[in-house]
């Protein structure tokens, strides 16, 4: 009866042994997930972030997602762009994640005429934290 427990605990040992060799899962950011499909890594703009985060606020105001007003955020800081909008995710990770994983927020961050992006969250009074990732040339 000792023994199949000892080597049970063995087993055990050795599983509890691998997990900690792999380290915890690697959090996922837009640039290493445009690197996982061999695209360029994309710079943090100061003027899609101040959108990013007043869109943000706006969604978490209202208590709801959208794209309202999305050409007149980002018309005059470029000619080519895209925004992703979401709720529920408490970190970057967690939303980058969730995109990669709809068609078309996946298309957007894959996007190739984009060099530029802004990413921000804002927390409503319903509790729930909004995202929007806005990208652009």
């Amino acid at each position: 009866m000792m023994q199949p427990l000892l080597r049970a605990a063995a087993a055990l040992a050795g599983l509890v042994g691998l997990l900690a060799l792999a380290g915890p899962a690697a959090a996922l950011d837009l640039n290493s997930f445009r690197a996982q499909h061999r695209l360029p890594a994309l710079s943090v703009s100061s003027e899609l972030s101040g959108a990013a985060y007043e869109h943000a606020h706006a969604l978490a105001g209202r208590g709801r997602l959208d794209h309202a007003g999305f050409r007149q955020r980002v018309g005059s800081i470029a000619s080519t762009a895209a925004e992703n909008v979401a709720y529920g995710c408490e970190s970057e990770d967690c939303v980058i994640k969730m995109w990669s994983r709809s068609a078309g927020h996946r298309r957007n961050m894959l996007m190739k005429g984009v060099t530029r992006y802004g990413i921000a969250s804002a927390t409503g009074g319903n509790g729930r934290t909004y995202w929007v990732l806005e990208l652009g040339n």
